[in-house]
């Protein structure tokens, strides 16, 4: 179904009187039946690219949890529950059952999706990154693929639960925590904007005696030393797993004299000892 059944259609509604979202909603997902199961509703959520565990939907989650604990019919939610459950998070629920999300039929798009995946995975070619040891005990066979839409709607295919260390892919993602926190003009007095025309990691500043972008080791570096990592990509992962890895951060370790270095150049605003910015880890799920 999908669509809210229009209201001429249920002969419970009393006459003259508008249906609330909640009302619409579980019409829309009952299809005549009087009360709906739990794993239907689910399983209906699922279909529109939702998760149950969408921090947006907390509260529904945690009403439904709570319903099922403490009711005796605990599987099946008539008319009176089911609004109790969904109406903190009503407007995103009728948002995405009136297929208003950017990807309204997304059973059929995540089809696509996993052909691409199988396609994909026939490709045997390449080899594993092998500049720092840890990544190089990383498994070829290793293949998922994440998907995350503007509206939050998700999908994963593969080996997507494994966690990886992002390495550089998380230079832009520093960089607009950085903007997004203190300002374009406050990151920039910092470091600079423009190509090095050197390789990514050298150990090189411009003119100013600043990183020449945030894409470079020192730039990523310097942007690290602006920010709180952590807390910022906890948030953006929806407060799910996200870990640091030792192993990576010791085989990656950059040396005391880049340190040093960059002090001695007044390239951070604080002191300290060690700093690294590409060991974060996260699952492809999370990553999406």
């Amino acid at each position: 179904s999908g669509q809210p059944v229009p209201v001429s259609h249920h002969p419970n509604m009393k006459q003259g009187l508008l249906p609330s979202l909640e009302d619409l909603l579980f019409y829309t997902i009952a299809e005549g039946q009087e009360k709906i199961p739990v794993h239907k509703f689910i399983t209906a959520l699922k279909s529109t690219g939702l998760r149950t565990s969408d921090p947006r939907l907390k509260e529904c989650m945690d009403m439904l949890r709570l319903t099922l604990q403490t009711t005796s019919d605990g599987v099946m939610l008539d008319k009176d529950l089911f609004k109790k459950c969904v109406q903190s998070n009503i407007v995103l629920l009728t948002q995405a059952f009136r297929r208003k999300f950017v990807i309204p039929d997304f059973m059929s798009f995540t089809s696509h999706i996993d052909e691409l995946y199988e396609s994909a995975k026939k490709q045997s070619g390449g080899k594993v990154a092998d500049y720092i040891p840890q990544l190089a005990k990383f498994s070829p066979d290793l293949w998922g693929v994440s998907l995350c839409t503007v509206d939050g709607q998700r999908h994963s295919v593969g080996d997507t639960k494994v966690p990886f260390c992002l390495q550089s892919c998380v230079k832009p993602l520093k960089y607009a925590i950085a903007v997004n926190d203190l300002g374009t003009e406050y990151v920039h007095r910092y470091v600079g904007k423009e190509p090095s025309g050197l390789r990514f990691n050298k150990l090189f500043l411009n003119e100013d005696d600043r990183p020449h972008n945030p894409m470079v080791n020192a730039g990523a570096i310097v942007i690290t030393s602006l920010i709180k990592v952590m807390q910022f990509m906890n948030k953006m992962a929806g407060n799910e797993y996200v870990g640091f890895s030792n192993a990576t951060f010791y085989g990656n370790f950059c040396p005391v004299s880049t340190m040093v270095a960059f002090r001695s150049n007044v390239c951070f605003i604080c002191s300290f000892t060690e700093l690294h910015y590409a060991s974060l880890k996260f699952s492809g799920f999370l990553k999406a």
